[in-house]
């Protein structure tokens, strides 16, 4: 017999695995680390819910209930049986063993065997012999044929022993049994083989272990639908209520078993973090729609309940919805002078203020940083919301005390109609905010009721500023030169700049038209640098062409002389175009400097001390400058063409001119005088002392080729040096 595991082949080599089956292995190896993983995700991925997964588990039990009880239904069956077959051997061996304590002979035992043999349940039984032969049997075949018994035998016990196979078949379950018995009065033991009529015992068997499988499957069945009821009762019915309580946000109701079960404590523990949830929810939003000073709503707010009032007026026809925006005027200066402390509580005053005079039903809200809406639901017509309106701006506008200082706060008012002027809260906003707009120029305490215009004014705003930012990023803007001509030699002295805007379609846009909106949207600080660099880049050309060296004067807006930076622009400039600045002037109008006097002193002073000359158009114009001139570094005063008109009355028209005129040489200034048309008025400016004329007498503005050619022909014509104009009407070319 050859070694088995000895490691060694036929060709007396070590054996090795071969790589396919090492890969193999590893990869079965693998599959089964990772079915458990995979049936986890196949389960997780298509059982989602706890009542799919509680499904799913109770199935699984349920089969498994099933299988076992059909497990203890086949174990059953089979006891039952051994134990009635055994039975049934226990009974024939006993008569046999009481009968072979009084045979003589193996023939006095024929008769029991043939008398249990024929017993119900028993198939044959037969005695062995001293020699081991079957010597006695109710079955004639098995005579003489041998037992082969390898199971110990027990004295008057039957033993189930092993098939007879040499006595024949005798169907589908097994039925010897073997009893050892003693032969007193023969003096040998012998072997009594017993065979069971099993198959028989088995058929009646099958019907009892039927009928005990179907009462154990449906008491697992019964089983299991209840503990599924009871589960759903009393885990999955208030699991899905937590969830679905969950999902709503605390709305509705969570069934737990009991109060103070684990569901109802985390119902509970949700429930209170929803209620706090709903209640900082809802204070943020008043948070959020309430104005933290005033304590008034705020824009948000406000166009909430605008479209809540638009809403009830359209259900009610016929009623109107009124909405005003108030704006209090200066109010920087306030913060500026008295402080911010002080700004808010002018603030606070003005928002109690409007809700004392505001009727019931209004809505009075703090929508901007000065700025008060106030809606008036059913306000009968315009007549009454203007009334309303002017109410409510000497409400605001009366004197009162803050800190240590009496302040009156003026406001302005625009007012917009539901539904003649729109139909939604942002148009009727917006219209109220142009009429706002138109009220601010009109000056404090002004009500002004939206009109169509007003809003065409608004875009045609809109267009211009459009239009005028395409312009300077496509370079269509140009400058047109006057002359300013010497009153005593006829010559040109110098000239003013004049910005002139080619639109595609417009043509020549006036600046009247385009200036307010370049300084209302920011634009004029690029306009500005714009003209100064054009304005000095063509005088240094003119210079270097050797025409005679003149000043051009530029003009510059408020928002210009307040800008920080103005003086280094300047330079900049200047130094780039190489151009000196004694040729250089900046024309600023006279209401602009009363404006920040101190700022735009010290601004003036700096520019004059760089070399510029500084001009201050409009002269006569302001009421409260003449305390103020002798501060200002200027170099020219131009008297207002207002003045210049009635110059040539031979009555009083003269007076004013000949005023500024002494004064400006007073102070050392020299004079221009502005919108000169005709000889008359030349010849009287001469006579009263003026310095420089400047008017389409003199000449008209002019492109600057043109320029340059009157500027080679000065004096200009119909001018005579040191004498008398010319006829009236033989205007400059």
């Amino acid at each position: 017999m050859s070694e088995t595991g000895s490691g060694e082949g036929e060709d007396g080599g070590t054996a090795q695995a071969s790589p396919a089956s090492v890969a193999g292995a590893m990869h079965a190896l693998a599959w089964l680390r990772a079915s458990p993983a995979s049936l986890r995700a196949i389960i997780s991925n298509h059982f989602v819910s706890l009542r799919a997964k509680m499904v799913l588990l109770l199935t699984l039990i349920g089969a498994v209930l099933i299988l076992l009880s059909g497990a203890y239904t086949i174990y059953d069956f089979r006891t039952s049986l051994n134990f009635k077959a055994w039975s049934r051997a226990a009974g024939v061996g006993d008569a046999i063993i009481y009968a072979a304590r009084n045979a003589q002979t193996l023939a006095d035992i024929e008769p029991v065997i043939d008398a249990v043999a024929g017993a119900p349940g028993v198939r044959g039984a037969a005695v062995t012999g001293p020699d081991g032969l079957i010597a006695v049997s109710s079955r004639p075949s098995w005579k003489n044929k041998p037992v082969t018994i390898d199971t110990e035998l027990e004295a008057d016990r039957p033993v189930q022993v092993a098939q007879q196979t040499r006595l024949g078949g005798y169907g589908k379950y097994p039925g010897d049994y073997a009893i050892a018995i003693d032969f007193p009065r023969m003096g040998h033991s012998a072997t009594v083989l017993i065979r069971v009529d099993t198959d028989a015992l088995a058929a009646k068997n099958i019907a009892r272990a039927w009928n005990l499988m179907m009462w154990l499957v449906i008491t697992a069945i019964v089983a299991t639908l209840s503990v599924s009821l009871l589960l759903h009762r009393i885990v999955i019915a208030p699991i899905e209520g937590l969830k679905r309580f969950a999902e709503t946000g605390g709305k509705g109701k969570v069934e737990a078993a009991g109060p103070d079960d684990e569901i109802g404590i985390v119902a509970r523990v949700l429930a209170d973090s929803f209620r706090e949830k709903s209640d900082g929810e809802a204070r943020l939003l008043t948070l959020a729609a309430t104005d933290g000073l005033t304590g008034l709503g705020n824009r948000t707010h406000f166009k909430t309940q605008l479209g809540t009032d638009l809403a009830t007026g359209e259900r009610l026809e016929g009623r109107n919805v009124g909405v005003m925006i108030l704006n209090l005027d200066n109010f920087k200066d306030v913060n500026d002078t008295l402080g911010h402390d002080a700004g808010d509580r002018l603030l606070q005053r003005t928002g109690e203020i409007l809700q004392s005079c505001a009727r019931e039903g209004d809505t009075v809200a703090r929508i901007g940083g000065d700025e008060f809406g106030v809606i008036m639901p059913g306000v009968k017509n315009a007549d009454e919301a203007l009334q309303l309106a002017s109410r409510l701006v000497r409400a605001v506008g009366a004197p009162f005390r803050l800190g240590v200082q009496d302040v009156q706060q003026a406001a302005c008012v625009g007012l917009t109609l539901y539904p003649q002027d729109g139909r939604d809260a942002d148009v009727l906003i917006k219209n109220a905010d142009l009429a706002l707009s138109r009220a601010k120029l009109e000056g404090a305490g002004a009500c002004v009721l939206y009109r169509h215009e007003l809003h065409l004014r608004a875009i045609e705003r809109n267009t211009i500023e459009r239009d005028l930012r395409a312009a300077l990023a496509k370079n269509q803007l140009m400058l047109f030169y006057q002359p300013k001509v010497d009153v005593v030699t006829g010559r040109v002295v110098g000239a003013e700049a004049l910005i002139r805007w080619r639109h595609e379609d417009r043509g020549f846009v006036p600046p009247s038209l385009f200036i307010p909106v370049a300084e209302r949207s920011g634009l004029i600080v690029p306009l500005t640098k714009w003209v100064l660099d054009e304005a000095c880049r063509q005088n240094r050309a003119w210079q270097e062409e050797g025409l005679p060296k003149i000043g051009v004067a530029v003009n510059v807006s408020a928002i210009d002389l307040r800008r920080t930076d103005l003086t280094d622009t300047i330079a900049n400039t200047l130094i780039r175009r190489e151009l000196s600045p004694q040729y250089l002037e900046l024309e600023v109008t006279e209401s602009m400097v009363m404006q920040d006097v101190d700022v735009v002193i010290g601004t003036l002073r700096r520019l004059r001390s760089l070399g510029v000359g500084i001009g201050i158009d409009d002269f006569g114009t302001g009421y409260s400058s003449l305390a103020y001139l002798k501060r200002f570094p200027v170099k020219r005063l131009k008297i207002d063409r207002s003045f210049v008109h009635d110059v040539a009355d031979r009555r009083d028209g003269h007076v004013i001119p000949k005023v500024i005129i002494d004064l400006a040489h007073a102070l050392g200034v020299k004079v221009v005088a502005e919108g000169v048309e005709t000889a008359d008025q030349y010849d009287r400016l001469q006579e009263l002392g003026c310095d420089e004329v400047q008017g389409y007498f003199a000449g008209r503005p002019m492109p600057a080729a043109e320029f340059e050619v009157f500027l080679r022909n000065s004096p200009a014509g119909g001018v005579r040096a040191g004498g008398k104009s010319a006829k009236a009407g033989s205007t400059a070319a």
